[in-house]
């Protein structure tokens, strides 16, 4: 904090005085009515009257107090502004943040000023004198509630004044700090506000030792594998956890780059520990470590290695304060090392705030928090401060959105110390290592992909369609009856139509799979659960995307259509994973089309697309895996020095001048490239989910609004396990308005969802909506 020019002491005081100032407004005689009201209906009516609102009220009052404490110190620099951040803040303290030009034009309303005469006129002064008086004489500010009462139209225009200075200012300087700033004691003070209304707070001082990884490798026997692949990956760890002590901690960038497959995972988590332990040491900062991935298949393969290493090690019980699993497929319950056990909302809101020492949760949840509007979302904004963030298979992220996440970043590891963690095969230049923006801790990377020799690539860019591609591959799968496969689709439709000609060949020995967002993620994770495991048979899997990145499967022959430079690479990843084949894996790269393009063209944007063949024109049509460093290297490059910034552009000025309901209506991390409007079904796959239904169907129509969202708590996870999301164009009725989802009963499930293959997209218009 100390380079905005606020040192800890002021930012602890501003924090305090906002934190007491911010319900000012709850000592009118409305809103005192309406805490003491024991009809809910008539509470109800009342929280609609504007008098019953406190906090516009609260906003003017705390600035009038700021300004007294800003104005009795001496050096201001950023902290002359804190008084209308405080206002911005307080003002938004029950909802979203709006912009903040617009959440100032009240002020001239004069509905809304004589709404505040009447408040003022109501509040009970002697009462909020007493408090005030004693609470503020602390920090030698001299308060004398009348003069508030009198003059606070005059603190109006005095707000509305410093707003207009304050709004050109934003523009002028395009700072990203104002908006790191605002955020962080937005959150501060939605949290404690949540806390202490909450009556639950489970801070507690919990030690994890810097060695744990190191011992479990041990315990696992991790050390006396021989292999290849085991000792690259010994190399790997040994190279990045070995040098923490001579880290320059003024730094806090860093990258893990290596090839696929080689122990990212336990090597980053090590990493991340021994860094928090000198951290600890060395800066007396309780570094949590966050841990974020882009793909639900993959939150829960990280997180039971994790768990794994936990419980190898460790004595003592594993708790959710410990290591923490947040995502909207994860179990809602919260034990602490206390054996203090919570469920429902109470579990929901201590997941919610990250009150944890590792949590491992998604990229949404991740970056919808640092670039967002949302009071739910920004509670947890301030905990990412003095964290350890650890960001796995980064090349997800759209390179559109690179400026922005780099500059949101940047403010963090800079102002918050804040460090990151990036985590791949395939590095992005989000951050450029040649101009030292981030610090490689695999020096030797060139050299680890240089001695694997897993498998071989070859490209084939002229197009053809799906009847041609049969033809191709219906030899091979009938002559290498003993080898795996796995086809990747950049369409649901193309993946479905391959799935059902490779099915119908019926090859001896042959176990089909077939994943897609058109599953339910329960059978999906159960799949993959099962593509996993040691069989006699061989296996034919065929997939979109999904099955992608970092999802820990081994296959001898891979099909992928074409796609970007990033993706060609994590589906090599799935070719001969371990190396342990006597031979390469093969793996090949097609160009699938339908009548009217490509199929890589409904899914990829054309620059990207461009990009990568410009790069795989530089190569011949055999590709090796010592050549796919350089291959990425050189694709990143191309991407980076030729794309446009301007939508990162656009999105960082609504950053830096606080436009936060512009910017959350802007940034979406993941795409619907699809462009139709689409609609949750629930899928009522069995008798577990008929009964979750019900569960469902009853809590709908509970009239409490507390007891229905505790009762829906109570069957989220699973309730969430049968959900799969489809165009509302393929879907034969209309949405159940009463229940706000679609659904399949499980008595028509046959016409209307195949066990193996998903939601079926020619469904009957004679389909039941009841």
């Amino acid at each position: 904090m100390e380079k905005f020019g606020i040192d800890e002491n002021t930012f602890s005081k501003i924090t305090f005085l906002i934190g007491v100032c911010h319900d000012f407004g709850k000592g009118t005689k409305y809103f005192q009515r309406y805490l003491f009201e024991t009809n809910p209906s008539i509470q109800r009516s009342l929280r609609n009257k504007r008098e019953y609102h406190h906090g516009l009220i609260s906003a003017i009052f705390t600035y009038y107090i700021l300004e007294k404490y800003v104005g009795s110190l001496k050096d201001k620099n950023i902290l002359e502004y804190i008084p209308t951040i405080g206002y911005l803040i307080v003002k938004k303290h029950h909802g979203n943040l709006k912009n903040a030009e617009d959440e100032i034009r009240e002020l001239i309303d004069e509905d809304t000023l004589e709404i505040i005469d009447l408040q003022i006129k109501s509040l009970d002064t002697s009462e909020l004198k007493a408090v005030y008086e004693k609470l503020l004489d602390e920090y030698g500010i001299p308060f004398d509630i009348d003069t508030f009462c009198n003059e606070y139209r005059s603190i109006a225009k005095e707000i509305l004044k410093s707003k207009r200075k304050f709004i050109k200012l934003l523009k002028e300087e395009q700072f990203t700090g104002y908006y790191l700033i605002t955020l962080t004691l937005y959150s501060i003070l939605i949290n404690s506000d949540k806390i202490d209304a909450s009556s639950i707070d489970v801070s507690s001082e919990i030690e994890i030792s810097p060695e744990l990884v190191d011992k479990y490798k041990v315990e696992k026997g991790f050390q006396n594998n021989e292999s290849t692949m085991n000792k690259v990956r010994n190399e790997i760890y040994k190279e990045v956890t070995e040098n923490i002590e001579n880290l320059d901690l003024d730094k806090k960038i860093y990258s893990i780059s290596v090839p696929t497959g080689s122990g990212k995972t336990l090597t980053s988590l090590s990493f991340a520990l021994k860094l928090k332990a000198r951290l600890r040491e060395e800066k007396r900062i309780k570094a949590k470590i966050i841990y974020s991935l882009p793909f639900l298949s993959i939150i829960d393969q990280n997180y039971d290695v994790f768990e794994d290493v936990f419980k190898t090690v460790e004595t003592t019980n594993l708790s959710e304060d410990v290591l923490l699993k947040h995502h909207h497929l994860a179990d809602i319950f919260y034990r602490t090392q206390d054996d203090e056990e919570f469920e429902g909302l109470k579990s929901l809101f201590l997941i919610e705030g990250w009150n944890s020492e590792i949590i491992v949760t998604t990229f949404v949840q991740f970056f919808h928090t640092i670039v967002s509007n949302k009071n739910r979302s920004l509670r947890k904004f301030h905990t990412i401060a003095n964290s350890i963030v650890i960001l796995d298979e980064v090349q997800s992220i759209p390179h559109k959105y690179w400026l922005l996440l780099k500059q949101v970043i940047s403010g963090f590891a800079e102002y918050f110390n804040t460090y990151f963690i990036f985590v791949t095969a395939t590095q992005p230049l989000i951050f450029d290592p040649e101009k030292g923006e981030i610090v490689e801790l695999v020096k030797n990377k060139d050299t680890y992909f240089r001695e694997f020799d897993r498998v071989k690539l070859k490209i084939t860019l002229n197009p053809m369609n799906l009847d041609e591609f049969k033809g191709i591959i219906d030899s091979e799968v009938k002559e290498k009856i003993d080898k795996n496969f796995l086809f990747v689709f950049n369409t649901i439709k193309s993946s479905l139509e391959i799935f059902n000609h490779l099915k119908s060949l019926k090859l001896e020995n042959s176990d089909y799979y077939y994943l897609s967002t058109n599953i339910i993620p329960k059978e999906r994770l159960k799949k993959i659960k099962e593509i996993k495991e040691k069989s006699e048979k061989r296996k034919i899997i065929v997939s979109t995307q999904l099955i992608e990145a970092g999802v820990d499967i081994d296959v001898d022959i891979v099909y992928r259509d074409f796609a970007t430079i990033d993706s060609i690479n994590q589906v090599s990843g799935r070719c001969n994973r371990n190396s342990s084949k006597s031979y390469r894996g093969q793996v090949n790269i097609v160009v699938l089309k339908d009548e009217r393009k490509e199929f890589h063209r409904y899914i990829y944007s054309s620059f990207l697309i461009d990009k990568t063949k410009e790069v795989l024109k530089e190569f011949p049509s055999e590709i090796y895996e010592k050549d796919l460093l350089f291959l990425n290297n050189n694709y990143f490059r191309k991407v980076k020095d030729t794309s446009s910034e301007d939508e990162s552009k656009e999105l960082l000025s609504y950053i830096n001048e606080l436009k936060f309901k512009t910017l959350t209506s802007d940034f979406r991390l993941i795409d619907d490239k699809t462009g139709y409007e689409k609609i949750d079904v629930f899928v009522e796959n069995d008798t577990e989910a008929a009964e979750i239904w019900k569960e469902y169907t009853v809590m709908k129509s509970l009239k409490n609004p507390l007891d229905r969202k505790e009762k829906f708590l109570s069957i989220r996870r699973k309730f969430n396990e049968y959900i799969i999301s489809v165009p509302k164009k393929d879907f034969p009725c209309e949405e159940l308005e009463d229940l706000n989802i679609g659904y399949i009963p499980l008595e028509q499930i046959k016409h209307y969802y195949d066990p193996e293959t998903g939601f079926v997209f020619e469904l009957k218009s004679t389909m039941m909506c009841d």
